[in-house]
């Protein structure tokens, strides 16, 4: 087998098992505790790369029913690998979504295009709504990872 070939194919197998860029898991209604509070595990274990953070969720109306007419109140627990805690709260807008239709509406809220974080390792987020938790279907996040980003 020629010699280049056999590099390429080496090149080949070893981009297709890096990871993906992004992960965006997304928890239903029905799964999260209480009915309200939505729990993500965040791999941001390599010091070597940066974290950016989305928010996304689909909201859903009864036969003429409302939507929540502004935001949505979102209170963000951050548990570190230590299990040190860090809490913030997001308002997210709801007057520009991404897909309407009569029933649903689908909102992706950018949070963060680069995460600080204070330590390294695996990450918990639980994410709690504190208003109209009934039309909310699920929650979600889109976590990327910039491979070629300074950590400076």
């Amino acid at each position: 087998m020629n010699k280049y070939v056999l590099i390429a194919l080496f090149a080949a197998v070893a981009f297709s098992c890096s990871r993906p860029p992004s992960d965006e898991p997304f928890v239903r209604r029905e799964n999260a505790e209480y009915g309200d509070t939505y729990t993500f595990l965040l791999d941001m274990a390599d010091s070597t790369i940066t974290y950016g953070l989305d928010f996304y969720t689909r909201l859903e109306r009864k036969s003429f029913g409302t939507f929540p007419e502004d935001s949505l109140v979102l209170a963000l627990r951050w548990i570190a690998p230590s299990d040190s805690n860090y809490v913030d709260t997001l308002v997210v807008s709801l007057r520009q979504a991404d897909g309407n239709a009569y029933y649903t509406k689908d909102i992706i809220y950018p949070f963060k295009e680069r995460l600080d974080i204070p330590e390294h390792g695996q990450w918990r987020l639980k994410a709690r709504v504190l208003n109209d938790a009934e039309s909310v279907r699920g929650l979600g996040v889109i976590f990327k990872r910039n491979q070629w980003a300074t950590t400076n």
